[in-house]
């Protein structure tokens, strides 16, 4: 009985299907972050201004392309893939979000107490536009992680099937 549980676990092991696995590639790192079927991607292409983005149906590794909303990807024409957001995007918005409350609140005191100490100053616009414009900044230079295929960068579909 125990020979026979033994074989049906190892006959079970053995059966599983591979996976197909889209990897990012530095040729100066030795590890590489992996996307697999069925997860988001979102990319630019050569020669577009537009992000592109879909769920992979499926990953070609004989010709090297992706199946994304029902069309044929080619990893040679992709430019830029947008990997995410960072640290930098939430200390970005939450800059802009404090100046916009500052000022929010600040006007909201100014009009409702009547108390002429509480009056709405430029010190109080320039508090607003230092941190939203310092939260922009951020946002903008650190807030994204993108990878760009190049010279020293590829795109890369593999099968693992052995």
């Amino acid at each position: 009985m125990r020979l026979i549980t033994l074989l049906l676990i190892l006959s079970f092991g053995t059966c599983v299907s591979a996976q197909r696995v889209l990897i990012f590639e530095k040729l100066t790192a030795s590890k590489s972050d992996r996307v697999y079927e069925g997860e988001y991607l979102k990319f630019k292409m050569k020669g577009d201004k537009f992000w592109q983005e879909g769920p992979i149906r499926e990953m070609r590794p004989d010709i090297q392309a992706l199946i994304i909303n029902d069309r044929f990807v080619m990893l040679d024409e992709i430019d830029t893939v947008h990997r995410g957001a960072t640290a930098g995007a939430a200390v970005g918005y939450g800059l802009m979000t404090f100046g916009v409350g500052w000022s929010f609140w600040s006007l909201a005191g100014n009009y409702t107490d009547g108390n002429p100490l509480t009056k709405y100053e430029n010190r109080d616009l320039m508090i607003t536009l230092t941190s939203v414009g310092t939260g922009f900044l951020i946002n903008k230079l650190l807030g994204q992680r993108k990878y760009k295929t190049g010279k020293y960068k590829r795109l890369r579909v593999i099968d693992t099937s052995f």
